[in-house]
């Protein structure tokens, strides 16, 4: 760090970095691209590997089928509730009974988020993040009333550094440690009120529907931009650029027209009285023109924020909902390989090992595969083994998979499985009255 910089903040001292996981638990590997790792690592001859990849793709297909029963429940809860859906409802439903819907289906996500390793913000972790971009960023005005409800998910964050130069401060350069959300989702529905229309962004939602927004590397300073409804508001700076020819302008106008009226009480002549009619035409004219200045300033600021949102925006609505279960899915399938792969073939792994010797082990092979620091869920992917019958464990807390050559008589068991209990499951979303 240069000596003319100064950190006035540092991450370790962010409230919202604070209360996020320091390691992330995502898995950076597609299950397809991890078992051919795999196969290179552990050195698999051809019958190996043929038995291990057939494992992977019944993986694959079990979490699918049982992804796609939690999708189509999710689908029937959010079919009144979408606001892109071209859909007729048939049968009307009250607004009382639409908000309780609603509220199902957030705590649904909220759900799904929660096992996906997201965290959810508080309304005082947002200010936070609001006012370290007014004194960061461009300041902005959010009104937290217009929503009936706000949820708003973080996960993953990377550390930016953000500067600025200030007068205050003899314009040396000011630095800040901040996070930078690797995914933010939000989930919200407005409330009923004829102030929305006012706003250009509000009159645009209905407060009918849920609405769900997902986005990509996010910083903290610009959590606020992401909301619906919000205002630029310009700095003291962006005033004072406007203010001050303004003013300087109108004082140099009046002084001439003063000196203009004392000409008036000497002479009448045509003259004189046009060069009046100029100097009066010139003031209007330089007043309309700070104001357009003005409204152009905070349209270019406007501009700034939008390309901002297009080029940061991964889905909207029910897409939202397809990500989070494609992202759990495939996270689900890359565990289970994870764990029972080194379970199978690491020599650490030959005569057991607990669960916090098997966390080591994959999270050590997963820095060597991707160079990436990954806290495994280790419980979480042991869990799966064993309702899969892929391992048990024994008295000692000593953790085994069972033959490779056991595993397609097993996995065919637990499709059969599978599809008994799926028939005998019903409709998890029902219409409300």
């Amino acid at each position: 760090m240069n000596k003319d910089q100064q950190f006035v903040s540092r991450i370790e001292d962010d409230p919202i970095a604070k209360s996020l996981p320091s390691r992330s638990t995502f898995i950076p590997l597609r299950h397809f691209d991890l078992k051919q790792v795999v196969r290179k690592e552990f050195e698999l001859n051809d019958r190996e590997a043929d038995k291990f990849f057939r494992m992977c793709t019944q993986l694959h297909t079990l979490f699918h089928v049982e992804h796609q029963e939690s999708l189509r429940r999710l689908e029937e809860l959010y079919e009144l509730l979408d606001p892109d859906t071209q859909l007729v409802e048939v049968e009307g439903v009250n607004s009382e009974s639409r908000r309780d819907l609603g509220d199902h289906l957030i705590d649904c996500v909220s759900g799904l988020l929660f096992s996906a390793h997201y965290k959810r913000l508080s309304e005082e972790e947002l200010q936070r993040a609001i006012d370290v971009g007014w004194n960061w960023g461009v300041k902005l005005e959010v009104n937290f009333d217009l929503f009936d409800r706000l949820e708003i998910f973080a996960r993953g964050y990377t550390t930016i550094t953000i500067t600025r130069r200030r007068w205050q401060n003899f314009f040396r350069l000011e630095s800040i440690e901040l996070p930078e959300f690797t995914r933010l989702i939000m989930a919200f529905r407005i409330k009923e009120s004829d102030n929305n229309d006012r706003n250009p962004v509000m009159h645009m939602l209905d407060h009918r529907f849920v609405y769900l927004k997902t986005f990509k590397n996010i910083p903290e300073t610009e959590v606020e931009i992401l909301l619906p409804g919000t205002r630029v508001r310009l700095t003291r700076f962006d005033r004072a650029k406007i203010l001050f020819p303004t003013i300087s302008g109108m004082a140099i106008t009046g002084y001439k027209l003063f000196r203009s009226a004392l000409l008036l009480t000497l002479a009448f002549s045509w003259q004189t009285w046009f060069g009046v009619a100029v100097l009066v035409g010139g003031a209007v004219g330089y007043i309309v023109k700070s104001v357009m200045s003005y409204f152009r300033t905070k349209k270019n600021y406007q501009h700034g924020l939008t390309r901002n949102l297009y080029l940061k925006n991964l889905d909207n609505n029910l897409s939202v909902l397809y990500r989070i279960l494609n992202e759990a899915e495939e996270q689900e399938v890359s565990e289970i390989i994870l764990a029972y792969s080194i379970l199978w073939k690491h020599p650490d792994a030959k005569n057991g090992v607990d669960s916090k010797e098997l966390d080591e082990l994959v999270e050590s092979f997963i820095r060597k595969t991707v160079d990436v620091d990954v806290d495994f869920e280790v419980h979480d992917a042991l869990g799966k083994l064993a309702r899969l019958h892929l391992a048990s464990v024994d008295g000692h807390g000593k953790w085994r998979c069972i033959p490779i050559d056991e595993v397609e008589s097993t996995m065919k068991t637990n499709w059969n499985q599978l599809f008994d209990s799926s028939s005998q499951i019903s409709n998890g979303a029902t219409k409300p009255n």
